[in-house]
């Protein structure tokens, strides 16, 4: 059987699950566990877990992660802020090179990951859950389905999997779902794909804690157990259900970490340069409910050759009219043009158009006989060549 591939947020699904699973729970746990979640609630600080999902085989858990999401969790205001990093964020390696933040769970794994989004945000991020893509479809299944508008007609197709649905609000199954959170076309590709993933979060928050939908979570728990790894024990998943329960939908505030394109001129190799001064504040801006703009303007030291992110001045109107040629004046053409053809002369034969030098004037030029006739220019090669045709009319 075919694996799926591709990007999703199924971390999410299991975040919203956990929690929603422990709500049902918690009342029985409340007060037995004391860990380092709880702690850093009753000291009121933020609890930072950062979300990957891999398409991985089966048994790995070092891939490169096409999903990248920090959950950061203010229980005091039960706020939820959720940052989406895309995949092809620069970063430096420890050799000063560049390299995209999706491999670092590859080369280094998680716990490297963590820290080089804290890094990327300012935070302190010690807690990670790990997602394998299959069996996306089978939990939405088992929820029912999700109810979402589907903001154009998605097509896709190549040799791993296919895309097709059309616009409008509608119900999408698992596999329907599975291809929403998917689909990279159009102008804003990877990131338009993190902005469908936040709105489907969402969406699917909304369906988890209604009454019929919770009847359901204990059915999720084998698929959780089988495609998630994390560092974040039950005692803990237990007390975020406990926070959980009193976060409300609007309290959610999603964004997709601030920058621009570049293109590295040397290498070709494309990136997602964040933005480095509102990515230490987005965390806390966030948690205030402010956001900010996703594409901003590149930077002074970005390479001039890089026309494909910059965006081109035309010249004004007056630029444009200063140069221009001037326009030549109108000019009547007349109806008709009268050519005169001189007719061919023999010496003596009568015809003066073709004069013989006068010999009693050596060396002076030669008379016009016909003042409305001028003489070939002097020099001209063909002036002594006369045509065989009488003078005529031509009409142009």
């Amino acid at each position: 059987m075919m694996r799926k591939k591709g990007t999703i947020s199924i971390l999410i699904l299991v975040f919203l699950g956990t929690f929603a699973i422990g709500a049902l729970l918690g009342g029985q746990f409340k007060g037995l566990f004391k860990d380092t979640i709880a702690e850093k609630n009753e000291k009121g600080e933020t609890i930072n877990v950062l979300f990957m999902g891999i398409d991985a085989r089966d048994g790995e858990k070092n891939s490169r992660s096409d999903t990248m999401i920090l959950a950061s969790i203010d229980s005091q205001n039960n706020k939820v802020a959720m940052v989406s990093i895309p995949r092809d964020t620069r970063i430096k390696n420890t050799f000063g090179r560049d390299e995209k933040i999706n491999s670092v769970n590859y080369t280094k794994g998680p716990e490297a990951a963590c820290k080089e989004v804290g890094k990327l945000l300012d935070v302190r991020v010690e807690h990670y859950v790990i997602t394998n893509f299959d069996g996306f479809g089978e939990i939405v299944d088992t929820l029912g389905g999700v109810d979402i508008d589907v903001e154009t007609n998605m097509v896709h197709r190549d040799v791993s999997y296919s895309i097709n649905l059309s616009k409008g609000h509608q119900h999408l199954n698992g596999d329907q779902a599975l291809q929403y959170v998917r689909y990279r076309g159009g102008p804003t590709a990877d990131i338009g794909r993190t902005q469908r993933q936040q709105k489907f979060i969402k969406a699917l928050a909304e369906q988890m804690f209604q009454t019929n939908t919770i009847t359901k979570l204990p059915k999720l728990l084998p698929q959780i157990v089988k495609y998630v790894d994390t560092n974040i024990s039950m005692q803990d998943m237990l007390h975020l259900a406990q926070i959980a329960r009193k976060i409300d939908i609007q309290n959610i505030t999603t964004q997709t970490l601030p920058g621009y394109p570049y293109t590295d001129p040397s290498s070709g190799a494309s990136y997602w340069e964040a933005d480095k001064t509102k990515a230490k504040i987005l965390v806390s801006s966030l948690l205030q409910g402010k956001t900010f703009p996703v594409v901003g303007d590149p930077p002074s030291w970005i390479s001039k050759n890089q026309n494909k992110y910059k965006p081109v001045d035309l010249p004004l109107p007056d630029t444009l009219k200063k140069n221009e040629p001037e326009p030549k004046p109108d000019v009547k053409e007349p109806d008709t043009i009268d050519v005169p053809v001189p007719s061919p002369g023999t010496p003596g034969d009568g015809n003066t158009n073709n004069p013989e030098p006068d010999p009693n004037n050596p060396g002076e030029e030669p008379v016009n006989p016909d003042p409305g006739t001028p003489l070939p220019p002097e020099g001209n090669p063909g002036g002594n060549i006369n045509s065989s045709f009488k003078p005529h009319t031509i009409n142009p």
